[in-house]
């Protein structure tokens, strides 16, 4: 992965890093920006949950949209409950704390959507979500945050900037998530032998990038790093995110996705 931070690093010093200048788009390039992107849910899930798959089944519904990107983290403190959640991470359990301390909802929950990092929505209820987004859009409109994702030959290139950012405060951070558009797991049933489920949009990986300030930064890494080789389609979601003085994700600033 190479990071870069604009304007402030010339070509001569992207070069010292290994890293190359930008050059003009190729035929094969594909793009997208936070502008074509109203709202990010993200649902918190288990595959022993019961009342989890018309959860999941609306959040996609929905994130068919192409203004919206819907992420499906797979918790792990269901697994008492039955066989392990192969799509579980205890990441995905610690994000979903951290939702749940900075917004003050008490113990954790599933299923519960997280509406652009503002707004928690338990339940299935399509209106529910829809009202969210429209009553929590994306956050901290002052730092003129935006993301823009574009691929070149076998490289992702992501750009992120926050041009309003306050100097005195945490700047926010750029979150790469890599997502399935849709996975398929046999469940152990006893006396009749498995049942199929299918998750919409189960989260394999996310991690955080760098912080974002007054000044852009660009990050570049191998599509084939991020992409799974088993014939399922992935989605890459940058998100773009506000973060408070304790590191607790704030509310969603930005957000852009490419699916491949």
């Amino acid at each position: 992965m190479a990071f870069r931070r604009s304007p402030a690093l010339g070509v001569a010093c992207l070069a010292a890093l290994g890293v190359s200048a930008v050059g003009p788009a190729s035929a094969q390039e594909r793009s997208a920006s936070s502008r074509d992107v109203r709202g990010v849910l993200e649902l918190f899930t288990s595959q022993n949950c019961g009342d989890c798959p018309p959860v999941g089944a609306a959040a996609a519904r929905l994130g068919a949209a192409p203004d919206l990107v819907v992420l499906a983290y797979h918790v792990d403190y269901w697994d008492y409950a039955g066989p392990k959640d192969q799509l579980a991470d205890r990441r995905n359990t610690d994000r979903q704390k951290s939702y749940a301390k900075r917004l003050k909802l008490g113990a954790l929950v599933t299923p519960q959507v997280v509406v652009n990092g503002q707004k928690a929505v338990d339940g299935g209820d399509e209106a529910a979500l829809a009202k969210a987004l429209k009553d929590a859009p994306f956050g901290c409109a002052k730092l003129g945050g935006e993301v823009v994702m574009r691929t070149q030959g076998d490289t992702l290139r992501i750009e992120a900037r926050a041009p309003g950012a306050d100097p005195a405060r945490p700047a926010p951070i750029l979150v790469l998530v890599t997502y399935a558009e849709r996975v398929e797991t046999t469940m152990p049933d006893e006396g009749n032998g498995g049942t199929r489920r299918v998750d919409h949009h189960p989260v394999r990986d996310w991690r955080v990038l760098g912080s974002v300030d007054r000044d852009a930064i660009e990050v570049e890494m191998p599509l084939g790093l991020l992409t799974e080789n088993d014939g399922e389609r992935t989605g890459l979601a940058a998100l773009l995110q506000a973060v408070g003085a304790d590191n607790k994700p704030g509310p969603i600033i930005a957000a852009a996705a490419l699916e491949f």
